[in-house]
């Protein structure tokens, strides 16, 4: 890609001379004068298009031609019967006095294509042209444009050969403008402040332009501007109606997938990572895993290429881009996680590529930064949050991925024993008040939603760890000894947590179902947070038939009743397809674990 631009820079410079331009002391372009000794070679007119050239101009090698500077080098100048420097551009300079020294033609970034955000100007801009055309004092540039446009775009296609090579349907026309705003507001206060994606500015321009036509928007901006729509019907109240409005919202999504072929083979944009966020975040939603798995594939493609993850030339952003794009690679990060651990696939982004620390900051959302009792200053949940993302990579690398499966037994308790201390370590870290299981949580709606996530997963981590073990049926040391896989290793037993795996699962499944009563009533949060209380109803269940002779086993029974008995009532009041999954997923194990108890007696 930069050895394409570079050559083109080089043609369009030679063209710039081609046409009697040079640069001066001061980078100032000018045409050349009667005073600058041209010699018997008449300037070319500024109105002769690239192919009009002067018989006098020679087909000649440019193997001299190795530099990106306009001004001769030092030394003798060649009469006008020799060979111009490149082809087809005549020997506009006379005999100099003192040799000059070689200035750069234009001082412009290097990247001239204005596909990566770069935070400068493209050369084929309106910005950019209008620069070239202050240089050249105003004169006309239709030639020019003409010229870099189909150079570029020459270049692009090269690079990018099947970027558009399908055209996007439209499934649903875009609401009007009035109802759009209202849309977009809804989703920045109910959606936006969890899931801090977007600046507040950035989104409110970019529905307030004039044409919200698909031919005017990029495929990132069709795909942010559909997706978010989408979302923002799936809200209650959503100033259309105050029921979610399904079918909008699936007609809108089909629109935003129309792009994400543009979005894989085209050039990287940040705009269409978004995009492809907001999607995902609908599709875990709906429990959809392969359509999960694709689009954070393509999220996490994109974002390696952007540089997201790494800490190289990020010295050309401001304060303000660094915190987006900050913000942004690890909302992809623990969208990655979460979509490994929910459907059990290997995580798209690989830790060893990453090279950026945790954030320190909360994104530019109060929710996050959340005030203290017991420390100075505020708690960072989003910081928080990435970290224990991290854990949980960790956990399926090291318990559930394709290279653990083979791994002898003692191997596995001792990294259960370090992963559960790890997890332990980063629950320590959080203030008090916001531990789990704290008496004191969910002081406001939108910090209650934070947390209860973070609540959520922290359970979810403790089963996922500690269920190799009690699946085992491993309660003290003696079952431990007995087992046939275990051989005696000093590191298996350096957290004696393992052996209390059993009764771990089963009360942070009690944990996590207890937390139902907290579940939020709009759609997308439901369908986000139900998979939780699923997994750990089906770990009490299963721990009843696997041990139905417990006499701990009777609690855990009546602990299913009061869940089915509550989901039941909850379901008969809304009308959401997630809680009614959720309802039944409940009876299903409860069903299961009386009958266990039912034949043990």
């Amino acid at each position: 890609m930069i050895n394409h631009l570079e050559g083109s820079l080089e043609r369009m410079e030679s063209r710039l001379q081609g046409l009697g331009f040079t640069v001066g002391e001061n980078d100032t372009i000018i045409g050349p004068s009667a005073s600058e000794g041209v010699g018997d070679i008449s300037p070319l007119r500024l109105s002769l298009s690239p192919t009009d050239r002067s018989p006098q101009v020679e087909d000649v090698d440019d193997t001299d031609w190795g530099n990106i500077y306009t001004s001769p080098p030092p030394g003798p100048i060649r009469s006008s019967a020799s060979r111009s420097p490149s082809p087809h551009m005549p020997n506009l300079f006379g005999q100099s006095s003192q040799p000059q020294a070689a200035v750069p033609c234009f001082n412009v970034p290097r990247y001239l294509g204005g596909i990566l955000n770069s935070g400068c100007f493209s050369m084929i801009s309106q910005e950019g042209l209008e620069w070239i055309a202050q240089k050249t004092g105003g004169e006309s540039m239709d030639h020019l444009t003409r010229l870099v446009l189909a150079e570029e775009r020459d270049g692009f296609i090269a690079d990018y050969p099947l970027h558009c090579i399908s055209p996007r349907r439209v499934f649903c026309p875009l609401p009007p403008q009035e109802h759009i705003i209202r849309l977009v507001e809804r989703y920045l206060e109910d959606f936006n402040v969890t899931f801090p994606l977007f600046r507040r500015s950035d989104l409110l321009l970019l529905f307030e332009r004039a044409h919200l036509d698909m031919r005017f928007q990029s495929p990132g901006q069709w795909a942010i501007m559909n997706a978010v729509l989408a979302v923002a019907y799936m809200l209650p109240d959503n100033g259309a109606s105050k029921q979610p409005d399904h079918q909008k919202s699936w007609l809108l999504l089909k629109n935003a997938l129309e792009a994400v072929n543009e979005l894989y083979l085209g050039p990287p944009d940040l705009r269409g990572l978004q995009g492809l966020l907001v999607m995902v975040v609908l599709f875990m939603a709906a429990s959809a895993a392969r359509p999960c798995s694709f689009l954070i594939s393509v999220a996490i493609h994109i974002s390696d290429q952007l540089g997201l993850g790494t800490t190289e030339d990020i010295s050309i952003f401001t304060e303000e881009e660094k915190q987006e794009r900050q913000t942004v690679f690890w909302l992809a990060y623990c969208l990655d996680r979460e979509i490994s651990f929910r459907f059990g696939e290997p995580p798209v982004q690989n830790d060893e590529a990453i090279s950026a620390a945790l954030p320190l900051d909360a994104p530019n959302c109060l929710v996050y930064s959340m005030p203290t009792n017991d420390r100075a200053g505020t708690f960072s949940a989003f910081a928080s949050a990435c970290k224990l993302a991290q854990i949980r990579g960790e956990i399926y690398q090291r318990l559930y991925s394709a290279s653990a499966t083979d791994r002898p037994f003692h191997q596995i308790l001792a990294s259960v024993g370090e992963l559960d201390r790890k997890l332990q370590a980063w629950k320590d870290s959080l203030p008090s008040e916001f531990q789990p299981e704290s008496p004191t949580l969910f002081h406001s709606p939108p910090v209650s939603l934070i947390l209860l996530h973070m609540h959520h997963t922290y359970h979810n981590c403790m089963i996922a760890i500690h269920s190799l073990i009690a699946a085992r049926g491993i309660n003290s040391a003696q079952d431990l000894s007995d087992h046939p896989g275990y051989t005696i290793n000093p590191d298996s037993l350096s957290n004696p947590r393992v052996l209390l795996s059993a009764s771990l699962t089963s009360k942070a499944a009690r944990a996590s179902i207890g937390l139902m009563k907290y579940l939020p009533k709009d759609d997308i949060s439901l369908g986000l947070t139900m998979y939780f209380p699923t997994v750990a109803l089906r770990r009490l269940a299963s721990s009843i038939v696997r041990n139905p002779r417990d006499t701990g086993q009777i609690y855990n029974m009546r602990i299913l009743d009061q869940a089915e008995a509550f989901l039941s009532s909850t379901c008969s009041s809304t009308t959401s397809e997630g809680m009614k999954r959720l309802v039944k997923n409940c009876a299903e194990f409860r069903s299961l674990a009386e009958r266990a108890m039912k034949e043990c007696v």
